[in-house]
């Protein structure tokens, strides 16, 4: 079964929508996160697979903080 995994978010209050909007005078931002289980859900790590953040891949994705494997 495939469920859907995109969605809008707000990344200053975290709205959630399934449809493009506006939050906070700015567009919401397009975060695909993946079946679960995707690594794209778990946060951050480096090569020795300590924690660099606490937020999932997805959400530093969408952001565009890190790119998008």
């Amino acid at each position: 079964m495939h469920l859907e995994t995109d969605f809008y978010i707000c990344p200053v209050c975290f709205r959630v929508c399934e449809t493009e909007s506006e939050c906070h005078q700015h567009k919401m931002i397009l975060c695909h996160a993946g079946e679960p289980g995707d690594e794209r859900r778990k946060p951050v790590t480096d090569h020795l697979g300590n924690p660099v953040s606490r937020a999932p891949r997805w959400y530093l994705e969408a952001l565009g903080w890190i790119e998008v494997k």
